[in-house]
């Protein structure tokens, strides 16, 4: 019942393939386990959208669906997945990164914020460059947290998808079951 609900809010991989833009690659995105609702399938687009979504800029949902295309995962899970990072939460995300950095490195240098860096309409041309600039200034103890912190949140989206996926093919069993030994039950 869930797949069917969720099968009808995602576009029909017919009309994505149909696309003007996207008819040049129909042939890649041809293959159905690409667009399939199968456990594996979706932990794995689960997975990468959580790795990718970490990526700076906007191409995070471009790189999810490429990413997914070679391993034949789920590509509508992996790019829904990169919607964890938004603008609020992608400096707390690489602050995290940076503290998980310096316990494995050892690194007692507390993170310096950008001191220009303030939000307001007028001054967002000037935000994405100064912001880019304040994470490559924190340099090798960022890039192992950030590994660190990816790996660990793709492996745990993967078990948490596996898991939820079981729990809930287990109760529709049971409720099918129970259902079928009620109806067996009044037609005696």
């Amino acid at each position: 019942m869930f797949r069917r609900k969720l099968r009808s809010w995602l576009p029909d991989p017919d009309s994505i393939r149909a696309h003007k833009w996207l008819q040049w690659c129909a042939p890649v995105l041809a293959h159905p386990r690409l667009w399939h609702l199968h456990r594996r399938g979706v932990a794995l687009g689960i997975a990468i959208g959580l790795v990718t979504g970490m990526i700076p800029g906007p191409v995070q949902m471009l790189f999810a669906a490429l990413i997914a295309i070679p391993l034949r995962a789920n590509i509508p899970a992996a790019m829904f997945a990169t919607l964890y990072t938004n603008p609020f939460t992608f400096v707390p995300l690489y602050v995290l990164a940076y503290n998980i950095g310096r316990l494995v490195t050892g690194d007692n240098a507390p993170l310096a914020m950008p001191k220009d860096l303030e939000w307001s309409w007028s001054s967002v041309v000037h935000y994405i460059p100064e912001l880019m600039r304040w994470v490559a200034s924190l340099g090798d103890t960022l890039l192992i947290g950030l590994a660190i912190q990816l790996t660990l949140s793709a492996i745990l989206g993967y078990v948490v998808t596996m898991v939820v996926w079981r729990v809930a093919v287990t109760v529709a069993w049971r409720r099918r079951s129970s259902v079928r030994a009620e109806r067996a039950a009044a037609g005696r």
